[in-house]
């Protein structure tokens, strides 16, 4: 898309107000169990185990809609009552729908799950319209987002490739489109091979089966073999990509493939498996990823971005023991009332140091220090002038009188 082009759509999104300001939406929250909701604040719901398995595991007709329900009545609700939910139509294809069993196994709740497409496709269009007439706002809510499959770049999910994974979306957009409530969105993409394979769907054809474009915003790798701790998400060390980049990609993917200016989710994101331990370096790193995401929104249109996980999980934790927000996540809070209401710029760095303008108020951190065993190193910084106190990430109020003790951890410079 051209630098005119791509001008004059910002500033239709500004004219018509599309995520100028940044919403509770924005916002949004992985969770791994119904009886554990976030304690932290949040707009949308983003997602439940994946949907073909757990509804339909058991058996062609054998329909079970329980777990799934209970995260739509828990999930958070616009205006309609329609719940702000992501659901992932698939991400794994029973085993009852497929002979060749070779890349079937059991999945966590002992479920044969298969990453290949269904024999008889018929079988797939009867499971997605038994969902959409399920979540009619009568018998269940409405659910907002419908998303075709969950990562289909990894092969731990997919292994059927483009064509067949552009059948599935054919022939479940104009079912999910009965519901005037919903959205359909494409199958998410992982980095690494990600960024070809959603070129190679849309340009198949899959743009004209979706009204938004998901992917995963994990930075870094982690798991098995992968170093840690991860680089912060705005690090150009980052073993993925830096947040930023992988926005800017997508979002250029969408405009150059048929999906010009339609919005960009991400449906997971974070630092992934264990991938940072120290407390203090968990709130810089949700900290940074939420502020740096912000700032590139209202430009790239992306609606709303997801933080994997809340619960006792491994990825991404934000909650102890108690059920409580950790560090982290208490962070994570304070951020969200830095930002929502707020119309942010995409932040910029000089050096080693990132602003991020909100509105008339400044967020500032400094990507060369850290942290260790409750100890930060902190720089001399000199703030602007026209600002006379900052908030730390604890949410004290400090006088700016000279220098700032400026560390990894973001403050707000206030007027």
């Amino acid at each position: 898309m051209s630098r005119f082009v791509k001008l004059l759509f910002v500033g239709v999104l500004t004219a018509v107000g599309l995520q100028a300001q940044i919403q509770p939406t924005f916002f949004g929250m992985g969770v791994s169990a119904t009886g554990d909701m976030p304690k932290v604040s949040y707009g949308t719901l983003s997602h439940p185990p994946v949907a073909w398995t757990s509804i339909e595991g058991a058996g062609r007709g054998k329909y079970n809609f329980g777990s799934m329900d209970a995260f739509v009545k828990n999930a958070p609700k616009d205006s309609t009552g329609t719940a702000l939910l992501v659901l992932d139509v698939g991400g794994w294809t029973p085993g009852w729908a497929v002979a060749d069993q070779t890349t079937c196994f059991h999945n966590k709740v002992g479920t044969v799950a298969c990453t290949i497409p269904p024999d008889n496709i018929d079988d797939w269009i009867d499971y997605v319209t038994e969902v959409v007439a399920h979540y009619n706002g009568k018998t269940a809510p409405h659910v907002k987002y419908y998303e075709i499959w969950n990562e289909m770049s990894n092969t731990k999910f997919w292994t059927g490739g483009v064509s067949a994974m552009l059948a599935l979306a054919q022939a479940a957009y104009p079912i999910i489109k009965q519901d005037p409530y919903a959205m359909v969105v494409t199958p998410s993409v992982v980095w690494n091979n990600g960024v070809n394979f959603m070129t190679e769907y849309l340009q198949a054809g899959g743009y004209q089966y979706a009204e938004a474009l998901s992917f995963h915003g994990y930075p870094s790798k982690t798991g098995g073999g992968a170093p840690v701790p991860v680089p912060l998400p705005e690090s150009p060390l980052s073993t993925n990509a830096p947040i930023m980049t992988m926005i800017s990609t997508f979002r250029q993917i969408a405009d150059d493939n048929g999906l010009l200016g339609k919005p960009l989710f991400t449906t997971e994101g974070g630092w992934g498996t264990n991938g940072v331990s120290d407390p203090d370096m968990q709130a810089a790193w949700i900290t940074h990823y939420e502020l740096l995401q912000a700032g590139l929104a209202p430009p790239n249109n992306l609606q709303f971005q997801t933080w994997f996980l809340w619960g006792q999980s491994f990825s991404g934790d934000i909650e102890n023991s108690a059920g409580q927000p950790t560090e982290a996540g208490l962070a994570y809070n304070l951020i969200y009332t830095w930002l929502v209401g707020q119309e942010p710029a995409p932040c910029t760095n000089a050096g080693n140091i990132y602003s991020c303008v909100i509105g008339s108020k400044t967020a500032v951190w400094d990507t060369s220090q850290t942290c260790s065993n409750g100890t930060c190193t902190t720089s001399n910084y000199t703030a602007p002038s026209g600002y006379g106190h900052y908030i730390d990430l604890t949410g004290a109020l400090h006088k700016i009188a000279g220098q700032i003790a400026l560390g990894v951890k973001p403050i707000l410079l206030e007027p």
